[in-house]
């Protein structure tokens, strides 16, 4: 499972989801789409609507948010702004009781139109897996778990959905999408009781949650990423008969939101790493290839095509951000690790080393610095989980907090990294999902969310 027990888990993601609202939904189904405050304010943020033909409202304001039911739990300052030092609070989800291997979260949440933050846990498990989806509200510095994968799509399961490991990702209308993943391959078999990991979709205010189904039969979805415009879903889907942990086997996708519908699949046998999508300003989409290379999908074409620059080291593509304002998008490799910026003019250029191995990345809408967590994999309890800030334009690498150290201070707990490194831009607030627990030597099993309030 990890190079060193529970310390270190098998570099493979889990984010979570939980739901207490009734809906109705069985795999397969493929239903239809039905101003900013201060930093650290509990006024209510303003809400705004994405205008997109065909969705339910394109004018006016939004509808209330809906309070989801489930468990709470009150985020606590654990370090108010002074001296250049951000205001930070930090909350410990209120995950389920029960086993886990480890309890963990593995991918990257998303802040909905009216600023509430949704992002995930599992349990890790094979058979008995199960997700979480959990929802920070910034008006009440409150986090709920508001649903659970088993409880969608049916408890009678040949086997379990342990993880969510890609990208929380917006559609058209402010909804979100995200998908399942295993928690162990070790004896899946796919049945007509698990026909493959499922995706979902999430009502914006009510946060129902409603599944689209196993889009790519017999094939785990490890990664999640969405065009500009949303008009599409990106993701990676591994088959767990082929290839081994580390050294996957699977297909690129795109899938129509409005129709839930896959509309382009393909599997390129140079295909690797099966971690991150990144997306250019057009559209694009880019995967890992080996010997540093990307595979380049074009909206509308018929196969990849390997993109003809290489990432610096020859390195595989782990994380990316949004694009900036000017088109550029940033990124990190690993194996090296690497920053490198993706520019317009199709070049790319190295950004220097990050401390430790980075899976999270959130850019200034302005280009003008991203922020990530290096040490994601358990590295981070040995450097103290730095939130850092890198300059674009130099490269130099700005630790704006020890967020490890507050976790520890403030909740008892050791803090093995993050997957889960968010900006909502129009607050000034970062959000960062950590992976913590009781020890230093077993720094999983509880995740703790840190509201970064930026100057």
């Amino acid at each position: 499972m990890s190079r060193s027990g529970l310390r270190r888990p098998a570099r493979s993601g889990a984010l979570g989801v939980v739901l207490l609202l009734a809906v109705a939904s069985t795999v397969g189904a493929t239903p239809a789409l039905a101003a900013k405050s201060k930093p650290g304010s509990k006024s209510k943020a303003t809400t705004t609507t994405t205008t997109v033909a065909g969705c339910a409202s394109n004018a006016g304001s939004s509808p209330a948010p809906v309070t989801p039911n489930g468990p709470t739990a009150d985020a606590v300052v654990a370090q108010e702004a002074s001296s250049g030092q951000p205001r930070v609070e930090l909350v410990q989800f209120p995950r389920p009781s029960g086993p886990g291997n480890p309890w963990s979260q593995w991918g990257q949440g998303l802040v909905l139109p009216d600023g509430r933050f949704l992002s995930a846990m599992g349990n890790h498990l094979g058979k008995d897996g199960n997700a979480y989806l959990f929802s920070y509200d910034p008006t009440t510095q409150k986090v709920t778990r508001f649903a659970d994968v088993r409880s969608l799509v049916g408890d009678d399961l040949d086997w379990g959905y342990g993880k969510v490991h890609g990208q929380i990702v917006a559609g058209p209308c402010g909804e979100a999408y995200f998908a399942t993943y295993w928690g162990t391959r070790t004896g899946l078999a796919y049945t007509a009781k698990y026909p493959g990991d499922v995706m979902f979709r999430i009502d914006p205010t009510t946060l129902a949650v409603t599944s689209l189904g196993a889009v790519v039969p017999q094939r785990g979805i490890p990664s999640l990423a969405g065009p500009p415009d949303h008009s599409l879903v990106f993701g990676e889907a591994v088959d767990p008969t082929a290839g081994t942990e580390g050294a996957e086997r699977g297909t690129f996708f795109a899938l129509d939101p409005t129709t839930g519908k896959v509309v382009f699949r393909q599997d390129v046998p140079t295909h690797t790493g099966f971690r991150n999508v990144l997306v250019g300003p057009d559209d694009h989409a880019y995967v890992a290839s080996d010997g540093g290379h990307l595979l380049e999908y074009v909206p509308g074409a018929t196969e990849m095509r390997v993109y003809p620059k290489t990432l610096p080291g020859g390195g595989t593509l782990r994380a990316s951000t949004a694009p900036a304002r000017d088109g550029t998008v940033y990124g990190a490799t690993q194996n090296p690790d690497q920053f490198f910026a993706l520019k317009t003019d199709g070049t790319i250029e190295s950004l220097g080393t990050p401390q430790s191995y980075t899976a999270s990345m959130a850019v200034e809408p302005d280009g003008s610095a991203f922020y990530s967590v290096p040490g994601a994999h358990g590295e981070a309890e040995g450097i103290g989980a730095p939130l850092v800030a890198v300059d674009t334009t130099t490269g130099k690498q700005t630790t704006l907090v020890r967020l490890g150290d507050l976790v520890k201070k403030k909740l008892g707990l050791s803090t093995a990294g993050s997957y889960d490194v968010v900006l909502d831009a129009a607050h000034r607030r970062l959000y960062v999902g950590l992976n913590t627990g009781a020890t230093s030597d077993v720094p999983w099993g509880q995740v703790v969310l840190a509201i970064v309030d930026l100057p």
